[in-house]
């Protein structure tokens, strides 16, 4: 049974009952409350606010006691791997601190800030993790930069976000369909106004806009913010750090850069994709402003490492290279994806594995039908895994893929049944899926050499998983 007590309940009460002194205002209360707020408003919603509230008052505490600099990362694709860039460059002359894992949400930017984990659904977890991070709270910030990426799912995500964090570098990478499902963003234009509030605070804290100029949408903001706070990249030809001359090969990415301080200047990461030069440019962005030459910046990518399920390569069995993209997927990146796949096999036999694009709204079959009609430019084999990943298999075959050749299944676990009894051998094979009711990493998992070293290569392998 739950139990009020509302003989302390406030001015409201007390008014009220002056005014009609015969109505039992605090039974209709009661009843209020039991009939109508509880139903409606769930134990897990009020504790989830009432934890956000006290995690946000704390690490305001914390952050007021900063004294570096915050350098904050947005976009559709590539947020996290342009974190990790821009850590593993600074981190070897300055002392960072940067977002852990993916936690680019309202909760994952606290607990980030707090040095605490998440306490999941355990009220028992979260008490204990709030009394650790009010502890914290006290105690400074040592390092000299702070970096975090800012992932936003709706509308207003990125308000919460900037109400405790002030970044002075702002980085904005590109808009891509993502997030575009039913209470999220209604289109690309929605979703662009969203994450360009990230430049919120750029001019009064002195700062620089960071911006990708070869993104249509992100080339409006030359118009929107003054030369003198702004650093464009990209191939674009007026882009302050232009990127040319990338190449792919199986060890990773080489590329050039022409800035105003140096004229084609090549670097080299051991990361795959072309996508990868877009990566790396941005921490030479921000080594530049922080005093870093670009012989520092070349020995800080040879630490850059891409987070797991980010096109990494794993070794197979049966001599199988997997190109482990599992993390997630979305129109764009999985374009990109293909294409390192095609560059990596060369004269091998490819073979895609394509779960569901998640988040993509009305227009979803049509996103999947956009590779469906391409996919067969790039592998010889195709595997789809999912409901909306079908419409992948169909148009591929539609548009002249042999059928043989196409494999459409339901969910992970027959994808696991299907390799069991129709094992790829000497090939390189891409896996790439979108995160909820996809999971494709428990399917990599399976077909690894060594699956003993799947809690170290692959993602979601914690227990909250």
């Amino acid at each position: 049974m739950i139990r009020f007590s509302l003989r302390r309940s406030g001015s409201f009460i007390n008014i009220m009952m002056l005014a009609r002194p015969n109505v039992d205002w605090s039974n209709i209360i009661k009843r209020f409350i039991i009939g109508w707020i509880l139903p409606n408003y769930s134990m897990k919603k009020i504790l989830r606010g009432v934890v956000l509230a006290i995690l946000k008052r704390l690490v305001r505490r914390r952050l007021k006691k900063f004294k570096g600099k915050v350098i904050a990362v947005t976009g559709s694709v590539g947020k996290s791997s342009t974190k990790e860039a821009i850590f593993a460059v600074l981190n070897t002359k300055y002392r960072v601190k940067r977002s852990k894992k993916s936690m680019n949400s309202d909760f994952g930017l606290l607990l980030t800030i707090l040095d605490i984990e998440s306490g999941f659904s355990s009220v028992v977890k979260w008490s204990i993790l709030l009394v650790q991070g009010f502890w914290n709270s006290f105690f400074k910030m040592h390092e000299d930069f702070l970096v975090l990426e800012l992932g936003v799912d709706a509308p207003g995500d990125m308000d919460f976000l900037l109400s405790f964090v002030k970044p002075e570098i702002a980085v904005f990478t590109n808009v891509a369909p993502v997030h575009l499902a039913e209470g999220q963003f209604k289109d690309l234009d929605a979703v662009f106004e969203e994450k360009k509030k990230i430049f919120k605070y750029v001019d009064a804290l002195g700062g620089k806009a960071v911006f990708n100029l070869d993104d249509p949408l992100l080339e409006g903001l030359t118009k929107e913010i003054p030369r003198g706070q702004r650093l464009t990249f990209g191939a674009n030809e007026k882009a302050d750090y232009r990127i040319h001359d990338v190449k792919l090969d199986d060890s990773g990415t080489a590329f050039s850069v022409d800035t105003k301080k140096f004229d084609d200047r090549s670097f080299f990461v051991e990361a795959l994709g072309e996508h990868q030069a877009y990566v790396a440019v941005v921490a030479l962005i921000c080594a530049d402003l922080v005093g870093m030459s670009a012989e520092e910046v070349a020995y800080g990518l040879t630490k850059y490492k891409l987070p797991p399920g980010r096109m990494n390569l794993i070794e197979g069995k049966n001599e199988v290279l997997i190109i482990d993209s599992s993390y997630n997927s979305s129109p764009l990146a999985l374009f990109e994806a293909l294409k390192v796949l095609r560059s990596v096999a060369k004269d091998r036999a490819k073979v895609a594995v394509l779960g569901n694009m998640n988040e993509l709204g009305d227009d979803s079959k049509l996103f999947h039908e956009q590779i469906g009609e391409v996919v067969a430019s790039y592998t010889d084999k195709l595997i789809t895994v999912g409901g909306q990943a079908k419409y992948i298999a169909e148009k591929a075959v539609e548009s002249g893929m042999p059928a043989d050749a196409v494999v459409a299944l339901r969910d992970v676990k027959e994808a696991i049944e299907f390799f069991e009894t129709n094992g790829e051998k000497d090939c390189v094979m891409l896996v790439k899926g979108s995160q909820n009711q996809v999971r494709l990493e428990k399917l990599i998992k399976t077909l690894m050499a060594r699956p003993e070293e799947a809690k170290d290569v692959l993602v979601r392998q914690g227990r909250g998983w």
